[in-house]
């Protein structure tokens, strides 16, 4: 495996960094490791993640509700000759 050395890092920086690995029980280095492949896409989290919460407003409806609004939106198939002319 490969070592980099990151410069520059600000103290600021190198606080959230050990506030976080610490949160997560994990050492600095396994924390840098996680984020790294979670940003690029190489982690076992995908980078955005995918929102189920709106998934009951969506073509949920059952085979007599859907008869139901065909039924009563069917008036509005047929169009009235003298409006058109």
């Amino acid at each position: 495996m490969k070592t980099i050395t990151i410069r520059g890092i600000d103290p600021g920086l190198d606080r959230v960094i050990k506030f976080r690995a610490k949160q997560n029980n994990l050492s600095v280095n396994q924390w840098i490791l996680q984020a790294l492949k979670k940003i690029t896409g190489m982690g076992k989290e995908p980078v955005f993640k995918k929102h189920y919460d709106l998934d009951a407003l969506s073509g949920g409806w059952s085979r007599e509700e859907a008869r139901t609004f065909q039924k009563k939106t069917q008036i509005f198939e047929k169009i009235d000759e003298d409006v058109w002319k």
